[in-house]
């Protein structure tokens, strides 16, 4: 599971790294955010209508076009990679609207008492990475369009597996393109993931268990 992350970048330089420009540039901000929790509208990765990469602000919690309701309830923040090519909220996305969500790292919690551990999971070289993701656009009202977005993960491996039984999809540099392109099968694609040889882990401070809590004091290491 991923249901915490951080994104400590500017927007400037998220777009410098990903090649992509800001959509409707100058109508949203973005300050950077060491605590991005479900339903926080965050930069996504995405292709516009001219097949060109774009960083589109869109709701953490994919709400799939087909609903007749507004969003309600526990968000579809993450989805499997095993079976979201499946499930009917993410069947359209998983071919036509395939994202990448920026990020630095993530959180996880481990232990099964009351009050868990958390962690900060992230590369041993410090910088972005990019969270394999899926987007949808629902239509609230004439000229009125959400969109949203959810985290695909995959089981863990290596040492991380034991905070958590799932991570977060990522992708390599060299299939960035071809992740966001509908043309590729998605199959295809995820073949090249990254496993977890790359990463490393630490634990925070419990100030992170807040969804309020913010600074980059939260991914320094909890001292004993």
């Amino acid at each position: 599971m991923c249901g915490r992350y951080v994104l400590a970048s500017t927007l400037k330089d998220i777009a410098d790294y990903f090649a992509g420009l800001p959509a409707h540039e100058g109508l949203w901000t973005w300050e950077p955010n060491w605590n991005l929790a479900p339903t926080v509208v965050a930069p996504v990765l995405a292709l516009n209508g001219r097949g060109e990469r774009a960083i589109v602000p869109m709701r953490w919690g994919l709400h799939p076009h087909w609903k007749k309701e507004m969003p309600e309830g526990r968000p579809l923040f993450n989805a499997r990679i095993e079976t979201a090519h499946e499930k009917a909220s993410f069947r359209t996305p998983w071919i036509r609207r395939r994202a990448l969500i920026p990020a630095h790292g993530w959180y996880e919690w481990e232990g099964v008492e009351t009050t868990k551990t958390p962690f900060y999971i992230h590369p041993k070289e410090s910088g972005l990475t990019a969270l394999a993701g899926l987007w949808d656009q629902y239509y609230v009202d004439e000229g009125i369009t959400l969109l949203s977005f959810t985290i695909l993960t995959t089981s863990a491996i290596g040492p991380i597996k034991h905070l958590h039984h799932r991570m977060p999809v990522r992708l390599p540099q060299s299939q960035w393109q071809n992740w966001l392109d509908p043309n590729i099968k998605a199959t295809r694609v995820i073949e090249h993931m990254l496993g977890s040889d790359d990463l490393d882990f630490h634990e925070v401070s419990r100030a992170v268990n807040s969804g309020r809590a913010q600074g980059h004091n939260l991914i320094i290491p909890a001292v004993d």
